[in-house]
């Protein structure tokens, strides 16, 4: 009995359990994820308030908080951008705090922080909520982040991801303690981020729009206020539609906010903009390339330079590389695959044009600065050789034997050359030899003049000959390598006064950090033999005569010419100039191979000359000072003064080299009596009416002295005496190879004189001849 009492009453026992009320779980116990998110703020709050108090003062670096360099703007003379340079890797332009618009601080505000100027650098309701909704689905999701607490953000980074959030919020309320709050809003604005590498709100309104900042609408500031909460999802380039749905949100809380009214909103969201797709300007990219590497060469940086003007004309620049790239499509059949000009004014030396590969693309070089390539000049060097023939004694009537006469070239290698058109011509005057391009008669130039003295003179201009004994004579018909800057510097000095002036790739007179080093330099050419070679180049009717047309059509005005093609026709050449510009054309294979029998004068010279009329030269511009040059008639033959039987042609000279003896090469009888060097010319034309002088009589013949002659008096500036040139002749013509001494002093061609009398002697061989002069000192 009392067993089954027991059994009833533990029965009883549990039925009332069953029917007792479940004991109901706490709060936190039904929400595991908001206790997680309250032990996480409460853990931030911690370390945020342990950190505070530690390392209050250690928080904020303001170094770090420096303007950013711009990227720079490159421009050619007339502001036209030329390319954005990006500073570290960002596209980026620091603005002042009072260059932001008002509207697109309205619009940053109601995005990220519509109570900026009311907390101390953190929103602690908002940070809440900001935890909340990382647990809490029914929480609106939050970032919570201040405009302070983003600018710390964005200088220092995330390196911990969310665990940095406190270390956040503490350099947050620091910073607030360091700078006021437009120094803190203007840090953000310029620090803001883009997608395609822009930063800040600057450059984002010029890539995007095409804008300044404080050109914008209040629909453009809502749309690049809303980018930054995601720049590459809302990238406007890519996700238009996102970017302008992220721009109605910015709208709709202006005027929530009660900061625009509902009409303002409604026109806002009505506008729809263009958005420039790639606003990067790519002008003349090999030019820009040598402005910047110039710069970085010198140590120069950028700074916060935000402009680099250039000296470049984009709009001739334009002109050039059409002018160019058409000419290389219209002779691709014939091997052409890329060409290259440079144009730079010779006064200052600044660069007008520079187009390093005509052709762009997957052309042959088009990546290539072909202007710096190192290639053979062919004839452009002939200029030089005159010159300093004309140096030491010669003048363009200076006859000159072109006819084949095996010479020492190339690592002293025998070698026998021929015009372009195989003809020799025998006796030529140096200017026609010059005009007409003639190898044969260059080469008795450069013997005339020497492989050391013509070495030394391309040195002096700026090449890299090496020595004479490795290219001897040959380097007169371009038997080395240059550039086409070197040409354009060397012709530079042609055409201006005489002295070399390297490229110069920005505007004179930037300031100093912007400014291209200027090298003094003197003069190179002696004046007088510059001006004669001057006037030839620039002789329209000889380059006519030699190849049939003066291009003047094409000019529009007289100009210097010269050309080249080199050997094997693997580059052809032209270099033009005025008294204001040089030009330098190249076109050929940037491989190296042969072009298929394509000449200097016919590719290259036609585009030069359009070049010349496009650069149309101010002719305001200051001039090099040239001596006047006298015209004389004189026997077309020999240049001396002519005879009854001399067939007649007018030169023109340099003052002191007006030939005072009469012509000894045409005879009585109508022959003409030619010196030995022409005897196997004469003996191939098989010619009854032209003979040559046995060498026993031309060594019988006597050496004169033609400047000064004996027993002149010459008067003389004793504090300024000026160099006078020492000529001789042989048989009546003048000589070469001649040992001159002053005094018994060795001279070599020029002669400085000082008051007194003095003796000059002069040798060649067995040959002598003296002359006595006296100077005198002009009176004061």
């Amino acid at each position: 009995m009392a067993e089954v009492e027991s059994s009833g009453s533990r029965a009883s026992s549990l039925v009332e359990e069953a029917l007792r009320p479940e004991k109901r779980k706490g709060f936190f116990q039904r929400h595991p994820r908001l206790a997680k998110s309250l032990r996480y703020t409460a853990v931030m709050v911690a370390l945020s308030w342990v950190a505070w108090q530690l390392f209050a003062g250690l928080l904020i670096d303001l170094d770090r908080f420096d303007r950013t360099l711009d990227s720079v703007t490159v421009v050619d003379r007339n502001g036209v951008p030329l390319r954005y340079q990006r500073a570290a890797g960002m596209h980026r332009r620091w603005m002042n705090r009072e260059e932001i618009p008002e509207a697109f601080e309205m619009a940053i505000l109601a995005a990220e922080d519509r109570d900026y100027y009311a907390h101390d650098g953190v929103d602690w309701s908002a940070t809440s909520r900001g935890a909340a909704s990382l647990v809490l689905p029914f929480v609106t999701r939050s970032g919570g982040s201040t405009i302070t607490q983003q600018t710390v953000k964005l200088v220092y980074g995330r390196p911990n991801g969310r665990w940095s959030k406190p270390l956040e919020i503490l350099r947050a309320m620091s910073l607030e303690r360091e700078m006021n709050k437009d120094d803190i809003f203007e840090q953000y604005v310029n620090r803001l981020p883009f997608a395609n590498n822009i930063e800040g709100l600057y450059r984002a309104a010029e890539s995007y729009l095409g804008k300044r900042p404080s050109e914008l609408s209040l629909s453009e500031c809502a749309l690049l206020a809303g980018l930054p909460q995601a720049p590459s999802r809302l990238d406007p380039r890519r996700h238009l539609d996102a970017a302008l749905s992220r721009r109605d949100v910015v709208i709709e809380r202006l005027r929530r906010f009660g900061q625009i009214s509902a009409a303002q909103a409604r026109a806002a969201r009505s506008e729809r903009p263009r958005i420039l797709r790639d606003a990067r300007p790519w002008r003349a990219p090999r030019f820009v390339d040598r402005v910047l590497a110039e710069r970085r060469q010198r140590g120069q940086g950028f700074g916060t330079t935000r402009t680099v003007a250039t000296s470049l004309d984009a709009a001739l620049q334009g002109q050039v590389q059409q002018a160019v790239a058409a000419q290389v499509r219209r002779l691709e059949t014939r091997g052409v695959q890329n060409g290259a000009a440079l144009v730079y004014d010779h006064h200052t030396g600044e660069v007008l044009a520079y187009v390093g590969a005509a052709l762009g693309g997957d052309a042959p070089g088009a990546s290539l600065d072909l202007l710096r390539a190192r290639r053979q000049p062919g004839s452009t060097l002939k200029p030089f050789v005159y010159e300093r023939l004309f140096e030491m004694g010669g003048d363009p009537s200076t006859l000159l034997a072109d006819v084949q006469v095996p010479m020492t070239g190339r690592g002293e290698v025998m070698f026998q050359t021929q015009d372009y058109d195989g003809i020799e011509r025998g006796p030529v005057r140096a200017r026609d030899a010059l005009a007409w391009s003639l190898n044969l008669a260059a080469l008795d130039a450069a013997r005339r003049v020497g492989a050391e003295e013509l070495v030394a003179r391309l040195a002096e201009l700026g090449f890299t000959p090496g020595s004479a004994e490795e290219h001897g004579a040959a380097v007169a018909l371009g038997g080395m390598d240059v550039t086409a800057i070197q040409l354009a510097e060397a012709y530079g000095a042609l055409a201006s006064n005489g002295e070399v002036r390297r490229l110069r790739f920005v505007v004179e007179g930037q300031d100093d950090a912007e400014e291209a080093e200027t090298e003094e330099s003197s003069p190179i050419f002696e004046p007088g033999a510059r001006a004669l070679i001057r006037d030839i180049l620039f002789d329209g009717d000889a380059r006519s005569a030699g190849f049939g047309s003066d291009l003047e059509h094409l000019s529009g005005r007289p100009f210097g010419l010269k050309t080249g093609t080199s050997s094997g026709h693997r580059d052809v050449w032209s270099v033009a100039f005025t008294e204001d510009v040089t030009v330098v054309v190249w076109f050929g294979d940037p491989s190296g191979l042969a072009l298929d029998g394509v000449s200097g004068f016919e590719v290259a010279a036609p585009v030069a000359a359009r070049i010349i009329r496009m650069a149309d030269p101010d002719e305001s511009a200051p001039r090099g000072m040239e001596p006047e040059l006298e015209s004389l008639q004189v026997c077309a033959l020999s240049g001396a003064l002519p005879d009854l039987a001399c067939p007649l042609r007018r030169e023109r000279f340099r003052s002191s080299d007006i030939p005072t003896h009469r012509c000894e090469l045409h005879q009585p009888d109508g022959s003409v009596q030619l010196p030995p060097v022409f005897a196997d010319w004469v003996a191939r034309r098989a010619s009854a009416r032209v003979q040559v002088a046995s060498r026993a009589s031309r060594q019988g013949e006597r050496l004169r002295i033609v400047s000064p002659r004996d027993g002149d008096t010459l008067m003389v500036d004793p504090e300024r005496p000026p160099f006078i040139r020492l000529r001789a002749t042989l048989g009546g013509a003048f000589a070469n190879e001649l040992r001159w001494t002053v005094d018994g002093q060795p001279v070599r061609g020029r002669w400085r004189p000082t008051p007194g009398e003095h003796r000059i002697e002069v040798s060649r061989g067995e040959l002598r001849a003296s002359a006595s002069v006296e100077v005198e000192a002009l009176p004061r």
